[in-house]
């Protein structure tokens, strides 16, 4: 399946999740917002017309008390009265008309009693007899509390009903808002299920390319492993994996052009540096010390390029597969003696000193000697070229229970430090390529095959070899060997 389908399906579980939570607690919003509106339609909505009807009763009462008042103040304070009483029960049968449907029993009861009431004084033949009888003042007080403790009963009801209603959208509240957590950390849970999934199928193979690509570029050729996942990623695998075959054909088709062109030129040069060693000695006749000088510096560029054109050939069969020629009970001792004397006239020349140490007994080893003593040449030769005069040039050697990256075992240190410039920053990555070089202090750019060569002979070898860190100025190169018998 490709990646965005993938991604797709993946994707719909968290989304859905919260797709639910939002509406589980839209709902419990829906549901609170419902409960709410009933409250206010069915009860609400009518206490306005219920507190109408009670002020119309309470109206009547007050017309009831002025007129008893009035009785005593005089004629024409009786008849304000009765219009007072009679525009009072006018309001009160209005009200009383067009909210009895929709009245609490005990509420439409009490208000159909004050009625009653003011109709009866209306219409008694004298209205300060009636409102001075003791029947209007019980009537009156009666009334009263009964209007009074409808008015109060109704409140409570009303109080409780939005109590209820109140715990009913709480509880509602609290359980939407309870689904709508639970699915949100579901959904959290799912978007981080989804996150390990994808980067276990998606990242982790991409990771595991990029590593191998890293290593490619830095030339190892070890096989790409086919990757997992979607078909971007296995594609990219297989892209890699035919890159990698066509550099190894690439690489091959190089190391075969190199070993050809050497082979091709070490025979003439072997015959130029036959024919100067003729003339150096005086075989072809006496030279004069302008024409002696003149061969000598002939023969010392033919043996760097022959120097040069070996190290070509043996960087090119190590690196085929080629077998080494071990030798049994070689002397690591004689090989780096012999290393060093080869480097010995160069370091006079620039003046700079090579000391050997060696501490401990190491036995015969099973060692490829001309090629291992070429690589610690290497080694010593470039720290002469980069030390200035009156420097020195240590070369030693250790054993050890570690070797290259911490791996255990029994091995052999070669180490070759000096105190010239040091190796910039810029260059190290690139310390140990054929053909890569750069100018490092008052040294000029070489051919860039004798750091290449000392990692191929040590790495043919079981070992390898590598820039170490150490403080104070110049560099230090190791070489680590198995110690192998």
């Amino acid at each position: 399946m490709r990646l965005a389908p993938r991604l797709l399906l993946t994707h719909i579980a968290p989304v859905s999740l919260l797709l639910l939570a939002l509406v589980a607690m839209t709902l419990g919003l829906a549901s609170m917002t419902r409960s709410i509106a009933e409250v206010r339609d069915q009860h609400l909505n009518t206490i306005d017309a219920e507190e109408e009807l009670h002020r119309a009763a309470w109206d009547v009462e007050v017309a009831a008390r002025r007129g008893h008042e009035a009785c005593v103040l005089g004629e024409s304070e009786v008849e304000v009265a009765r219009r007072a009483l009679v525009a009072a029960s006018a309001r009160l049968h209005r009200q009383n008309a067009s909210t009895a449907a929709s009245l609490p029993p005990r509420l439409r009861d009490s208000a159909a009693q004050y009625s009653v009431y003011v109709d009866r004084l209306l219409v008694a033949p004298s209205l300060c007899d009636a409102l001075r009888s003791p029947w209007s003042v019980r009537a009156r007080a009666t009334l009263d509390e009964e209007m009074t403790e409808a008015w109060i009963s109704r409140l409570r009801e009303l109080h409780g009903t939005i109590e209820r209603r109140e715990e009913a959208a709480r509880r509602i509240g609290t359980r939407a808002a309870a689904v709508g957590l639970l699915l949100a950390v579901a959904g959290l849970v799912a978007a981080g299920l989804v996150a390990h999934a994808t980067a276990r199928h998606v990242t982790a193979p991409l990771a595991r390319l990029a590593r191998a690509a890293l290593s490619l570029g830095e030339g190892d050729p070890s096989p790409i492993p086919p990757a997992t996942g979607p078909r971007e990623v296995t594609e990219l695998s297989l892209a890699l994996e035919r890159s990698r075959t066509r550099l190894l054909e690439l690489d091959q088709l190089k190391q075969g052009f190199v070993a050809s062109v050497s082979h091709e030129l070490r025979t003439p040069l072997a015959k130029m540096r036959e024919a100067l060693s003729l003339l150096a000695d005086g075989t072809a006749g006496p030279l004069s010390p302008r024409q002696a000088r003149v061969v000598e510096l002939a023969v010392r560029a033919c043996e760097r390029e022959v120097k040069i054109v070996s190290a070509l050939l043996d960087l090119s069969r190590v690196r085929s597969g080629g077998g080494l020629q071990r030798h049994a009970g070689c002397d690591i001792d004689g090989v780096l003696r012999r290393a060093a004397e080869d480097e010995r006239a160069a370091a006079d020349e620039a003046g700079v000193q090579i000391a050997l140490r060696s501490d401990g007994d190491v036995p015969p080893l099973l060692l490829d000697a001309p090629l291992v003593e070429r690589a610690v040449a290497n080694l010593v030769r470039n720290a002469v070229s980069v030390s200035g005069a009156g420097q020195t040039v240590r070369l030693s050697r250790v054993t050890g229970v570690e070797g290259p990256g911490g791996r255990p075992g029994r091995w052999l240190e070669v180490r070759v430090e000096d105190d010239g410039p040091g190796v910039p920053a810029a260059v190290r990555g690139t310390l140990f390529e054929s053909f890569v070089t750069r100018p490092v202090g008052a040294r000029g750019a070489g051919v860039g095959l004798g750091l290449a060569f000392t990692r191929e002979v040590a790495r043919a070898h079981g070992g390898d070899a590598a820039l170490v860190e150490r403080p104070g100025p110049g560099a230090s190169f190791a070489l680590w060997l198995p110690l192998v018998s």
